[in-house]
């Protein structure tokens, strides 16, 4: 009798060892089915004045400049020397469009860029200073998409990026940087897909898996 207890016994502590061990593994698959991956790139924090997101290596990995690192150095001091002359086309966003903007907003930055290849558009994200980079990272993507042209973070102070957009045509000011961009030809680099954190999306070959953007 007490040999059939103790396997009756046995065989609960058994029972109710597996329906945790299921319980376990349903919730940790529940989690990662409603995972939902979406394209953006990384947060990073403004702290200081002029930061140069370029040491940043997550961001070397989650962005594709067609310009290099030297490149964007020479458009600084181009955009200095402008600033300088005042020859610099700023636009400022009001306090309802510094993280949404309108498309009458979109359209009168996008004119900037008739009269400058560099211009400076201020009052991004005024609210939230650690967000500037990424808001002003989605409007180079949007005002991208506007144009059909490649628009680069030239530089960030506070809450003013100075955007840089190459010109089609051969004007007397155009700025000349030896790059792989044509006029028409250009089109979207694949983008690393990253999870509702932020965090690159990797395949079994350990390399992040990318995308073209919509």
């Amino acid at each position: 009798m007490q040999t059939f207890d103790a396997t009756v016994a046995s065989l609960l502590l058994l029972i109710v060892a597996a329906n945790a061990f299921q319980t376990k593994i349903t919730q940790s698959t529940s989690q990662r089915n409603s995972l939902q991956l979406i394209q953006r790139p990384p947060i990073h924090s403004i702290t200081d004045e002029d930061t140069n997101y370029f040491d940043d290596d997550d961001l070397a990995e989650g962005e594709e400049f067609f310009v290099s690192q030297e490149q964007i150095m020479f458009l600084r001091k181009e955009a200095a020397k402008r600033e300088s002359n005042r020859k610099i086309p700023k636009f400022v966003l009001s306090s309802e469009e510094s993280t949404e903007i309108s498309q009458e907003t979109m359209d009168k930055i996008i004119k900037l860029f008739d009269a400058s290849e560099i211009i400076e558009v201020r009052g991004i994200s005024r609210d939230v200073k650690k967000n500037v980079y990424d808001t002003a990272n989605s409007l180079a993507v949007l005002l991208e998409e506007e144009m059909g042209r490649p628009v680069v973070i030239v530089i960030i102070k506070g809450f003013a990026a100075k955007l840089y957009c190459p010109w089609d045509d051969d004007r007397n000011n155009k700025i000349q940087l030896r790059t792989s961009y044509k006029p028409n030809q250009w089109s979207k680099k694949p983008k690393p897909l990253r999870d509702n954190r932020g965090q690159i999306i990797k395949g079994e070959d350990g390399k992040s898996i990318k995308v073209i953007p919509e």
